[in-house]
Formats: structure tokens, sequence, C-alpha cells
């Protein structure tokens, strides 16, 4: 059944039920990456960003489709009711909070894979070299350019619908 079938009940709810989808999926990747650690002195914050694999779930969580794809459908979808602006709003929130967890762990990556000396001298090895750093930090500023251009279009088609509804005043 298409949005415009769906009554303004169920499309709130079916938005509100989409936003705290994508809530639970970005605060699972928050707590993977930064509560996630192991009783391996190797496995802190910084390896865990970079993801080379001792308790990494994080990457895969955050850096996918989900919390990105999932507040704009829920800001789409959401009527220009009252709760349905609140979704909205929400929605921007959870998509500023994504670029700015994104930036933080792509830069946490980022740092690790760079830092080859660091590596050799903590690990005995270097897990991350500086062409998977630069790559994986490339991929990493997809998802995050890709969630900004939800944010942006998510919140023109909101103004635009506002504006398309209002009704002319005798």
């Amino acid at each position: 059944m298409p949005a415009k079938e769906l009554g303004p009940r169920a499309r709130t709810v079916l938005a509100a039920a989409l936003l705290a989808c994508a809530v639970a999926v970005v605060g699972v990747a928050l707590s993977q990456w930064l509560f996630g650690a192991d009783l391996d002195p190797r496995d802190d914050n910084l390896s865990r960003a970079a993801g080379i694999g001792f308790t990494d779930e994080a990457r895969g969580t955050f850096f996918s489709v989900l919390p990105v794809a999932l507040p704009v459908l829920a800001g789409l979808l959401a009527p220009a009711t009252r709760p349905g602006r609140v979704i909205g709003k929400l929605t921007r929130l959870v998509l500023v909070a994504y670029l700015v967890i994104g930036v933080l762990l792509a830069s946490s990556a980022a740092r690790y894979g760079f830092d080859a000396a660091g590596q050799l001298a903590e690990e005995g090895q270097v897990f991350i070299d500086t062409r998977a750093a630069v790559e994986r930090l490339v991929l990493d500023g997809v998802w995050l350019a890709l969630a900004g251009i939800g944010l942006v279009f998510g919140g023109k088609a909101r103004s635009r619908e506002r504006t398309s509804t209002a009704e002319v005043v005798k």
C-alpha cells in the first residue's frame, strides 16, 4: 500500500517505528565502538574504530544502509501533522548525531591506520596500512555524504510538503 493511501495516524506510527529502529542501530554501533572492549590489551577504541578484528562490529553496523536510510524514510513518510513535524525534527537530530558519530569513528580509524609506526610498536605488526586507511576513510566519507544528502533533502521535502498544503486566506 503506497504512503499516499495510508492515513496520517498509520504514517505517524510507521515513521516513528522506522526512526526508533534507526536510533537503535546507531546506539548499538556506538556501544560496540566505545564499550565493546575485550580483555585483550590491543583492543582499544582506536583499533576497534579501524576494524582490525578483535571485537569490532561497530564499523559494519554503523556504516551500513540502515542508519542512513531509516531516518530519511521516516522523515519522508511522516505526515504534515504535529506528530509528523516532531518526527521530522527528530529525524534531523538522528542524522546529525549519525554525522557527528561517523566523523569521530572515521577520524579515529584514520588516526589508527595512518600510525603504522605506533601499530608496529604497540602490537608488533601493522594491521591497517596507509592504503587501507585511505580506502576506509573514502568509504566512510561516502556514507557520511549520503547521510548529509538525506538531511538536506529530507528537510526540503518537509518544507515543500508544508507549504503545498497551506490554505488560501480570503
